[in-house]
This record gives C-alpha cells, structure tokens and sequence, in this order.
C-alpha cells in the first residue's frame, strides 16, 4: 500500500523522472525550434497520438457500422433485447465493438483533457 500511495503523490507533482535515452530526443526537438520547451512537446506528441488512435478506432468503428448497418447502441439492444437462439458470432462482434467503443471514448478523454491543459 506504501508502493501506490507514494506513486499517486509523485503524478501529482509538477516534476517526472525521465531518463536520458527518452529525453534526449524532446529536448532535440525543442533546441531545433518545433516547441517552444519539453513540456510542450510532450504534449504535442500525446496530442498527435491520441488523434491517430481516435482516427484508427473511428475507422474500426465504421466497419462494424457498415456491417450491420446500424449504430452501436442499436446493435447493443439487438442483441441484448434477443430472445432464443443466440448468435455467438454476433456476440463476438459485440465484445470487439464495444471495446472500439471504450478506447475511442478513452482517447477522447485524453485529447480533451490535454486541450484544456494548453489554453
């Protein structure tokens, strides 16, 4: 319990050990002017990759949205709402979608917060 109380003070802190071998390449790209110091760089660079996992969920997303041809909350109450017989590959596809679903919600939630940081 000690291990995880000192872990939560240390997030809370406006500092984070860092190595080397990982800072180094930031503070390259700040000395060549394409941020204006590392902490804005690292945020720029989890910006980008938010963005990249929203995009790749969104397209995922869209398959099985084509698929069935309906939403997710649609195909939700398919198959929740099904009585007798129960299509297992259907319930798979459910399992995928929603977990499409969850990370797309949770890469959101990273790029919405680090917005807010910036303004």
């Amino acid at each position: 319990m000690k291990a995880l109380f000192s872990r939560s003070v240390k997030m809370m802190s406006e500092t984070v050990e860092v190595s080397r071998e990982v800072f180094e390449p930031i503070s390259m790209l700040v000395r060549d002017g394409l941020f204006k110091d590392e902490k804005d760089a690292l945020r720029s660079l989890v910006l980008d990759q938010a963005g990249s996992k929203i995009r790749h969920f969104d397209s995922l997303i869209e398959e099985m949205r084509a698929k069935y041809d309906m939403s997710f909350e649609e195909f939700e109450e398919r198959i929740r709402s099904r009585k007798g017989d129960e299509s297992f590959d259907e319930w798979d596809d459910f399992i995928i979608w929603e977990s499409y679903e969850s990370a797309r919600k949770y890469w959101a939630g990273v790029q919405a917060n680090l917005k807010g940081v910036g303004k």
